[in-house]
């Protein structure tokens, strides 16, 4: 009896055994989240290029099938579930089983009230705030967005678990901090060659599988060089330095005109006339106003003021296809605007608003009445720049 018992024990323990995957190898050890799980052979995987990636993510026990037989890479991944992918990866990378508790509630309130008691990241509490009765009675299932998953990932990721591989300073269409460390470790690299990111996209379940996997597996990391993009260069095919307007005697460069030309133009679907028309009133109503009333109000930055929208500027450069100038341009006016603004409220509490908005229309005026197209913007071909536009990365980082 006691050998019949003894035998049943070792037939248990082999067929537990063989349901296991092998001994991790050297490469194995490399994981960031070692293999716990028998992978299943998902038939709408099978020679998809996200099928390696599935069967990673799987053997983390970090993503399971929609069923033993099915995937579904191509459906979006919601937030309920990239939640619970968070909190088996916050588990597992302390040593856990990745394993949650079952609360009896909805099948992902394990994963909410576990990453409210022990993740402390500001931007995954702000997601799992979502959950809360005062949010979108829906947001479980809402698809999560690309921003929103690397933000989750990036909240649980123990300090300096992503080694850089690939030099690059932005991403031309993101300023997450996490979005870059992201691009740099070779999780990402966009999805066309000058590395758009599409933060606001909903994520399918195999582009999930496939950051995770590069996640969990620093061999299946990439690197790469992200191809430059310049609307001046590119897509009006100028120098920055050309003027494309004079206004009250100054010349103005491309540089600093070429967003809103760019949006002009796909806002009026290529009409040149309205395109220049939009882009010289833009300029003299919103850009160029705050430094003529300053210059007649006798203010002016301050030279640590100067040298940080310097700075600002060249940390920013290329985003989204714009130059050092433009966004020291953008930072000089939103500080010469409070400087202003509160010039004319401190002299007049009761109507200063009134009369800073007042002055501020005066110049604009003034600006508009002198502004004239410079011979280089009249002999811009601005329908070959549309067509090269709409053919460009622009298209994907704005809404018009």
């Amino acid at each position: 009896m006691k050998r019949t018992r003894l035998f049943a024990l070792l037939l248990t323990l082999l067929t537990a055994c063989s349901l296991l995957p092998a001994a991790a190898s050297a490469e194995d050890a490399a994981w960031l989240v070692p293999p716990s799980c028998q992978a299943p052979a998902f038939s709408d995987t099978a020679g998809l290029w996200c099928e390696e990636d599935v069967r990673t993510v799987c053997e983390a026990g970090l993503m399971e099938g929609a069923s033993p037989e099915f995937f579904h890479p191509a459906t979006p991944l919601t937030n309920a579930q990239i939640t619970v992918i968070t909190a088996r990866l916050h588990q597992l990378l302390r040593g856990g089983d990745g394993l949650l508790p079952d609360d009896g509630a909805v099948w992902y309130q394990s994963a909410v009230t576990y990453l409210k008691k022990n993740c402390a990241a500001g931007p995954v509490q702000t997601f799992l705030s979502g959950f809360d009765p005062s949010g979108k009675p829906d947001f479980a299932y809402l698809p999560c967005t690309r921003s929103a998953f690397v933000s989750m990932l990036a909240g649980v990721l123990p300090e300096k678990s992503l080694p850089p591989r690939n030099s690059l300073s932005l991403v031309p269409d993101s300023l997450n901090g996490d979005v870059l460390l992201f691009y740099r470790a070779g999780i990402l690299k966009g999805t066309d060659p000058y590395g758009t990111f599409r933060g606001n996209q909903p994520l399918t379940r195999g582009a999930a599988a496939a950051m995770l996997a590069r996640l969990v597996d620093p061999a299946r990391r990439l690197t790469f060089t992200l191809q430059p993009f310049d609307l001046c260069r590119d897509v009006l095919q100028l120098s920055p330095d050309t003027a494309l307007l004079t206004v009250d005697g100054a010349p103005v460069p491309a540089a600093l005109l070429v967003n809103q030309l760019c949006t002009s133009l796909c806002q009026w679907e290529g009409r040149a006339d309205k395109a220049m028309e939009d882009t010289t009133r833009f300029w003299c109503d919103y850009y160029a106003p705050f430094q003529l009333l300053a210059a007649r109000q006798g203010i002016r930055l301050s030279d640590q003021e100067q040298k940080a929208c310097r700075d600002y500027g060249r940390t920013q450069a290329g985003y989204l296809g714009l130059s050092a100038s433009y966004w020291q341009r953008q930072d000089e006016n939103s500080k010469l605007n409070l400087k202003l603004r509160s010039g004319y409220v401190d002299a007049d509490w009761k109507q200063g608003e009134a009369a800073y908005h007042k002055a501020l229309e005066a110049c604009s005026k003034q600006l508009l009445e002198t502004a004239a197209p410079t011979k280089a913007f009249q002999s811009l071909d601005l329908r070959a720049v549309y067509s090269r536009l709409t053919a460009s990365p622009f298209m994907s980082w704005y809404r018009f």
